[in-house]
């Protein structure tokens, strides 16, 4: 199997993975959409628009398990996509077209969120969300250098 080939079938199976469990958060319960419909019936919709407005009160007591889970949930499971985009796609391997294709990923998550009632259209999420696309975008520079036969395989140019 070709190496390009390869790395589409883990991007399929990251990006699925990433629906699971970052925009359906399917547990079983439909309390979360019955929860935001109920809000939206009141009108109050499920979108925060303000910068640093749900990270500052997680900052203030990051010792609240909530708080560092919150962040690092919107972190980490955006790295394998600043990985893998610029391994899969070459005419993203730079950082201007990377960032654009990250934040173009990541506000249609938000949307499908927002949209479906199954979480909230939050900017915090974005930045945050865009940091992990970024440290994934460090790691594969700094990687890309340091492997380069492996990563940048003759069949990926």
């Amino acid at each position: 199997m070709k190496a390009r080939r390869k790395w589409i079938i883990i991007f399929i199976a990251y990006a699925c993975l990433l629906l699971y469990f970052v925009v359906l958060k399917i547990n079983g319960s439909t309390g979360r959409m019955m929860a935001i419909k109920q809000s939206r019936d009141a009108g109050f919709w499920n979108y925060n628009v303000y910068p640093l407005r749900t990270i500052t009160p997680y900052l203030e007591d990051i010792t609240y398990t909530y708080a560092y889970m919150n962040i690092l949930g919107n972190i980490i499971p955006f790295v394998p996509l600043g990985i893998l985009i610029p391994i899969i796609f070459k005419r993203y391997r730079n950082l201007k077209q990377a960032l654009m294709i990250f934040i173009i990923c990541i506000i249609g998550i938000e949307a499908l969120q927002f949209i479906t009632m199954l979480g909230f259209f939050d900017v915090d999420d974005i930045l945050l969300n865009m940091i992990g696309c970024i440290v994934g975008y460090c790691f594969y520079v700094g990687s890309s250098k340091l492997f380069k036969n492996f990563i940048y395989d003759k069949e990926l140019q």
